[in-house]
């Protein structure tokens, strides 16, 4: 009985999976997937060569994910990394995210997958489409590109991708967009930090430090709040 339930259980998660999978956002989320396995090993591997870098990388893309772009740039040239570094791990980091997000997204929307931690997020993302069809139906693609370049709450890559779905972009698209106008963004964003940081450090390196206790700070103030205010 128990291998009968066991059998059972595994052809069910092979429907799900098959499901997840045979459509062209699955191609997305295994390109994702793939993107984290490299990542990782990468990762695991300047730990084994160079310890101090390892660590500094992996903070970067922690304050990345969990607090923003700007720190997280702020934080690389901080450590006195170089632009390779810095803008690099920073656009593979958000590149991941939106690879990962994005399929789950549509799975959520086509009723799929349910994934309640995103649940309110994802009709933000609808909220904000509704607020700017008019303009995503004007410009199209112009506009999608616009709206994940400039640095505004509730835009970015992330957001763009779905909202480029929302309006019936093409996959390959939406990705090319979207990647094109983060790394742009990224790299600007890197040189125009870089200055300001290296000024601060010239006069003295504690400086900078508390910018960016600060830069951090306010972001997660901001956040902590908005969530607040939803509940």
């Amino acid at each position: 009985m128990l291998e009968y339930y066991k059998f059972i259980k595994r052809g069910k998660m092979y429907l799900i999976l098959q499901k997840l999978f045979k459509q062209k956002e699955g191609n997305i989320l295994l390109f994702g997937l793939v993107l984290i396995i490299c990542l990782t090993l990468f990762i695991i591997f300047t730990y084994i060569v160079d310890t101090s870098l390892a660590n500094k990388l992996t903070a970067i893309i922690a304050s990345n994910l969990f607090v923003g772009r700007v720190p997280a740039l702020s934080l690389g040239y901080a450590s006195g990394l170089s632009h390779f570094f810095v803008i690099s791990i920073n656009i593979l980091t958000e590149l991941i995210l939106v690879t990962i997000l994005y399929p789950l997204f549509i799975y959520s929307f086509k009723g799929i997958l349910k994934i309640k931690l995103l649940e309110s997020f994802f009709e933000e993302v609808k909220q904000k489409k509704l607020q700017h069809q008019d303009k995503f139906e004007k410009y199209g693609k112009i506009g999608l590109f616009i709206f994940v370049f400039i640095p505004f709450w509730m835009t970015g890559p992330i957001v763009g991708a779905i909202i480029g779905y929302l309006i019936g972009l093409k996959h390959f698209t939406i990705m090319f967009i979207v990647f094109i106008a983060t790394a742009i963004a990224i790299t600007l964003w890197g040189f125009f930090l870089n200055t300001i940081v290296d000024n601060i450090l010239q006069l003295d390196s504690l400086y900078i430090w508390i910018l960016l206790l600060i830069i951090v700070g306010s972001t997660l103030y901001f956040k902590i709040k908005k969530r607040f205010k939803k509940s």
